[in-house]
């Protein structure tokens, strides 16, 4: 009996996650867009939830494919939205206790979401020399640059945390009285995790984007720009699981009354961390990610956080 209420509690758990990140992903890409608008100096009104009515718009309209490479076109939108949806599954936002806790492993997650990040640029490259190939060429060639930065960020969680895994490493930071020297590399990874997810082409329907997608029309046209927004989201929440564990509940820690009243100031001080990375992303776009040389300076800046964390990490090991 105990085990069909734990997994019925676990399916609860992961049911509301996933509506959770489905929702505000659209949500947070507008909010993000907003701020970016408004450090710029444009004038822009805060209509958030606006964003999914372009979404919906957009899958209204006819559906158009490239003659060329279709068969690409047709098959990565879908096929990038599987692959983000999967890792958004293994990402806590607010609790531990999910169908696929065990399964949160580091390097899976973070391998999901970049191979989904370079895939959806090969929506641009089916059309072959036109201007959205060249431009998805460009946007793939910056992801890529990003990869040592992205081994050298995981490479430290597991040298950090035992098991390698999100759930882990939660239980890890508050059982452990002796967690300070481990704090500051998983923040700095935490930092990097957001240099990686920092995209200007996932900024919306901004010309880059536009360009990138304009074979795509309709309900792949839809699917490209929600999986672009829930793909910031899920990096996020991954870079705020690691700059603040404490924010997550362990179910099995918490009493069975108190439970919903924890679950609901989680929920809540999910949904104002993510608020405060969204501010965070749009500073980044504006300030830090506003030269021609967008894609080295996020590489750089990954890459150096990555270092740091790691040069955190054994000068606490030897001296802590």
């Amino acid at each position: 009996m105990g085990a069909l209420v734990a997994g019925m509690q676990a399916l609860l758990l992961s049911g509301v996650h996933l509506a959770l990140m489905v929702l505000m992903a659209p949500l947070c890409a507008g909010f993000t867009l907003w701020c970016h608008r408004a450090m710029a100096g444009e004038r822009a009104s805060l209509a958030v939830v606006s964003r999914w009515g372009l979404i919906l718009r957009i899958w209204r309209q006819p559906g158009m494919r490239a003659a060329a490479g279709a068969r690409v076109t047709a098959f990565v939108p879908w096929m990038t939205l599987t692959m983000v949806v999967s890792a958004v599954a293994l990402v806590p936002s607010y609790s531990l206790g999910m169908v696929d806790e065990g399964a949160s492993d580091f390097l899976v997650i973070a391998g999901l979401l970049f191979g989904a990040q370079v895939a959806s640029c090969s929506v641009g490259l089916a059309s072959g020399q036109g201007q959205e190939g060249r431009q998805a060429a460009i946007a793939m060639t910056g992801t890529v640059l990003l990869a040592p930065a992205l081994v050298m960020a995981v490479a430290v969680v597991a040298m950090a945390v035992p098991g390698g895994t999100l759930g882990g490493m939660v239980r890890f930071m508050r059982l452990m009285d002796d967690s300070a020297g481990v704090r500051g590399p998983l923040a700095l990874v935490g930092g990097a995790f957001v240099l990686i997810g920092v995209d200007r082409v996932a900024a919306g329907m901004d010309r880059a984007f536009a360009m990138m997608t304009d074979n795509l029309a309709g309900p792949d046209r839809a699917v490209m720009v929600f999986t672009r927004d829930l793909l910031a989201l899920a990096w996020i929440t991954l870079a705020g699981d690691l700059l603040w564990p404490d924010a997550i509940v362990i179910p099995d820690g918490v009493g069975s009354g108190g439970l919903l009243a924890h679950m609901l100031l989680a929920i809540v001080l999910w949904a104002m961390r993510t608020m405060g990375l969204c501010v965070v992303v749009a500073c980044l776009r504006t300030f830090v990610m506003a030269s021609g040389q967008v894609a080295r300076l996020r590489a750089g800046l990954a890459l150096l956080c990555a270092c740091l964390a790691i040069v955190l990490l054994f000068a606490g090991r030897e001296f802590g």
